[in-house]
């Protein structure tokens, strides 16, 4: 029922798809959808009115008015996931997360490359918070996808009763206050914390996915073990951004800057780190540069392009099967297609890509201009990179050289594999699928846990 090039999609954005009625149009034409290039498939709706589309269809199927949601989905969607299989879908995953109370934000995204209008919202439920993404044809509802919450297990080397967290904000550049939670050991802090950066994607402080969240168990592994942690929304989920103006420092570096010196401020914190994942692990050496941290921590960062991850990342989804269809070939010429607009920085000025929550060309521009190796080689102060051998998005095999060429020498570089961990150093003994990120019970690796918290009590 869920059609692969939907999936394709939400992998390359780095969305889990929870549930999606698709096919690119109203009348179900995937031939004329997929020729139709770049032209806007929106029938001329204004992105306000598909704004207010979008907050309705949740709006109607929180209320149990399936009839009524669906007089805004195409014809196709309607046939392939039927009303009965949306309401025992929305009973079963989202009515768990409590009462519908809002919306944090509904925003109209641009056209995808297939001509879709794409529009993201944020559903404010009692007890959780849910992202709906959805992909509109001629003013109808031809894609959505959901990412419901789960309820989150602490790991067993986490003990609660040794750690405290408040809540704080940030105030990074411009308008915007940046929810964030300060987690410290509940005796004898000590004057040692870190700071952690997200990677691609509009992620909340925790780095959440599905039941597992990779930055609070890192934080209360490392407070059970002694060592203060700072993690915070990133300003994509928290305010209104102009994506298509946004830059590197903008959406990453700036406001991990303003978290190191907000962390540097709290009682008895005097030396800080950094601790970047994924994408903010590529950035983690010049925040630390700006903002003078004492250390670097590089949790599977990404070395190669970013044109060419992309690429490698979405060939390794589409062999798990063992092999490329026809239909897989497509979806992946497609996404090349995308990539070297993302090399070539063919992008319009007022154009977002549907990739990493959506970016323009200011952040693609700028994320090309920076030289993480540079940056980290030039570094005087303590470095620890921590890398996953089953890691299909940063590998050993491409991302991994690229930092030993530039720092692997370096007498102050720890650098660290474990074979069977994957990007969110979850463990396993098969190649690393998408949906190992969403299973429950599969938190970070204790061995990072205590590989993080060693580098930091040697390096002082």
């Amino acid at each position: 029922m869920i059609e692969r090039r939907s999936i394709v999609r939400g992998i390359v954005s780095g969305a889990v798809v929870g549930l999606a009625g698709c096919i690119t149009g109203s009348e179900g034409n995937d031939e004329s959808d997929e020729s139709d290039g770049n032209s806007p498939d929106d029938g001329g709706v204004e992105p306000s009115t598909l704004e207010r589309r979008a907050r309705e269809f949740v709006e109607s199927l929180d209320a149990g008015e399936t009839d009524a949601a669906y007089e805004v989905v195409t014809d196709t969607f309607a046939s392939q996931l039927p009303p009965a299989e949306m309401e025992s879908f929305w009973e079963n995953q989202i009515r768990p997360a409590g009462e519908l109370e809002g919306f944090a934000a509904v925003e109209f995204r641009g056209h995808r490359d297939d001509g879709l209008a794409v529009v993201v919202a944020r559903g404010q439920f009692s007890e959780s918070t849910i992202r709906f993404e959805y992909a509109f044809a001629k003013g109808e509802i031809a894609e959505f996808v959901a990412q419901p919450g789960e309820e989150w297990s602490p790991p067993a080397y986490a003990d609660e009763s040794a750690l405290t967290e408040r809540e704080l904000t940030l105030d990074g550049p411009g308008d915007c206050s940046i929810g964030a939670t300060l987690t410290r050991p509940a005796s004898d802090p000590g004057g040692t914390g870190i700071v952690f950066v997200h990677g691609s994607g509009d992620q909340d402080r925790d780095e959440t996915a599905g039941a597992n969240r990779t930055f609070n168990e890192l934080a209360w592994g490392l407070a059970t073990r002694g060592i203060t942690t700072l993690r915070y929304d990133k300003r994509t989920v928290a305010c209104d951004v102009d994506r298509t103006a946004a830059t590197v420092d903008d959406i990453i570096v700036d406001d991990a800057v303003a978290a190191v010196e907000r962390l540097r401020g709290a009682d008895g914190i005097d030396t800080v780190y950094v601790a970047g994942h994924s994408l903010g692990g590529k950035f983690a050496p010049l925040i630390a540069k700006r903002s003078d941290a004492a250390g670097v921590i590089m949790l599977a960062p990404s070395g190669v392009p970013v044109h060419e991850a992309i690429v490698r990342q979405q060939r390794h989804v589409l062999t798990l099967d063992g092999e490329l269809s026809d239909a897989d070939e497509a979806a992946l010429a497609d996404v090349e297609a995308l990539t070297e607009r993302i090399r070539t920085l063919d992008i319009g000025d007022d154009e977002v890509l549907e990739i990493a929550g959506g970016r323009g060309r200011a952040f693609w521009r700028t994320l090309q201009a920076y030289d993480h190796t540079a940056t980290a080689a030039g570094l005087d102060v303590p470095i620890l990179l921590v890398q996953g051998g089953r890691d299909y998005l940063v590998t050993v095999e491409d991302d991994l050289p690229v930092w030993e060429d530039a720092i692997g020498d370096k007498s102050d570089v720890r650098i660290e594999v474990f074979d069977d961990l994957n990007h969110r150093f979850q463990s396993g003994d098969e190649p690393a699928r998408p949906n190992e990120w969403v299973e429950p019970e599969n938190p970070v690796d204790e061995r990072v846990v205590d590989t993080v918290a060693g580098f930091v009590g040697e390096s002082q």
